[in-house]
């Protein structure tokens, strides 16, 4: 019997009181305004990544399957391993995946040139069209949105998103 992995919203929680004691904090973090603060930003994060994703997502495929998709487009190639340690599922997940999006014209699966034993897979054109109109629907979907916001919300929407970028975004390096 196999132990599922949690998915990413039921992680355990890393900074919780212990580590606001290892950073110098105080206990009374844990439990007030800012607490209350990132539980709600996690709340907020976090549902609307799932909403973002879905409308990347089209009746032809699935969200999991778009994901897999715009890794490839991205990547140009990948192997069924990479792609399940990428979107935190299992290899034999994956091989459904693929063998799907390979059904519908969507990827390629072929040997691995410098080990036979290895898979690779790409997009084909048909993917990458599938990639690109999903992102452009996303992108209409979220600009429509913007667009019926308030000014002011339009401008507190670009501070926030400012703001998220501070804190929440390390800097590359």
């Amino acid at each position: 019997m196999s132990v599922r992995e949690p998915a990413p919203e039921e992680a355990p929680d890393e900074a919780g009181p212990a580590a606001d004691r290892a950073e110098g904090r105080t206990a009374e973090f844990a439990d007030g305004p800012t607490a209350e603060l990132a539980a709600e930003l996690q709340r907020v994060l976090l549902v609307s990544s799932r909403i973002l994703r879905s409308q990347s997502a089209s009746g032809d495929v699935s969200a999991p399957q778009f994901s897999v998709l715009a890794y490839l487009e991205r990547t140009g190639e990948s192997t069924p391993g990479a792609l399940a340690d990428f979107e935190h599922v299992s290899p034999p997940v994956m091989t459904r995946i693929l063998g799907r999006l390979e059904q519908a014209g969507l990827v390629s699966r072929s040997a691995h040139p410098g080990d036979g034993r290895q898979v690779r897979v790409t997009l084909s054109e048909e993917g990458k069209q599938v990639v690109l109109a999903g992102r452009e629907h996303r992108d209409a979907w979220l600009r429509e949105r913007i667009d019926a916001a308030s000014p002011d919300q339009r401008a507190s929407l670009r501070e926030a998103a400012e703001v998220l970028r501070e804190i929440l975004i390390p800097p590359r390096q």
